[in-house]
């Protein structure tokens, strides 16, 4: 259902905010540099921020991208410009074939979503101590504690690039150690996420982390990412409530965290 039909059938006028004509999906010109891997296996990976990136990972739900040796993670902003897709907010939403890449995505590429982040001392086995200081005092007297700690943080894979498309399996092999770790584009997010399929593998635990928060940070990032599309929340939810039938109070409350 459109989110314009929503809105009638709340008893609301529809809006231009959320009932929009056209959808823009930017692209940033530089990739951000997330960090560097230092832990792999076929499922997941660890990577460690840079030293600029203390404290400041990337958010839980991000997606993020390793790609082949040599290839270097710039777009051109003439030859890469903001994809405008026109919608009608009369119609209801239609599978998009966004799980096709841009041309300049090199085959090989793997994709994951951050589950967990962690700051810590340095040094194995070693526990940061508390100073009793504030934060900028702690620095002016003790400068060396910023080079003792490092973030990190952990991803699972959710697909890789393949003859210009996206393949939501599990990677051949895991990623290379030392390869660096970047944040996804926008038009990235919306192929991975576009088949509502690559939820299914989500639903299970990965550990510590609830499956239901890393669901519904994911999808407000895809929602984010495409320009704050309600209809694609409706149809990710439909999907939700198929493969959640048999659970409704957790669908209902999976559901709630995707309130925009």
């Amino acid at each position: 259902m459109s989110p314009t039909r929503l809105c009638r059938l709340r008893g609301k006028r529809p809006c231009r905010e959320f009932c929009p004509r056209s959808i823009a999906v930017t692209q940033p010109l530089f990739a951000q540099l997330a960090g560097e891997v230092v832990e792999a296996s076929t499922t997941r990976f660890t990577a460690q921020c840079p030293s600029e990136r203390l404290h400041l990972p990337p958010e839980f739900g991000t997606f993020v991208k390793i790609l082949p040796p040599g290839v270097k993670p710039l777009a051109d902003p003439q030859t890469n410009p903001p994809t405008v897709r026109e919608v009608d907010p009369f119609a209801d939403p239609e599978p998009l074939s966004a799980s096709a890449l841009d041309a300049d995505v090199v085959d090989g590429t793997l994709y994951a979503l951050v589950y967990f982040a962690l700051t810590g001392s340095i040094e194995p086995g070693r526990r940061a101590a508390a100073y009793g200081l504030e934060e900028d005092e702690l620095h002016r007297q003790q400068p060396q504690i910023v080079a003792l700690l490092a973030t990190e943080f952990a991803a699972l894979h959710v697909g890789f690039a393949q003859d210009g498309r996206v393949r939501p399996h599990l990677p051949p092999r895991p990623p290379r150690l030392h390869a660096r770790v970047w944040e996804c584009s926008s038009a990235e997010i919306c192929a991975l996420t576009e088949n509502p399929d690559f939820l299914r593998p989500l639903l299970s635990p990965t550990g510590e982390v609830s499956p239901d928060e890393l669901i519904a940070a994911c999808l407000r990032n895809a929602y984010i990412a495409r320009a704050r599309d309600t209809a694609y929340l409706v149809r990710m939810g439909k999907q939700l409530a198929m493969l959640l039938r048999d659970d409704p109070e957790r669908l209902t409350a999976l559901l709630r965290k995707l309130e925009p």
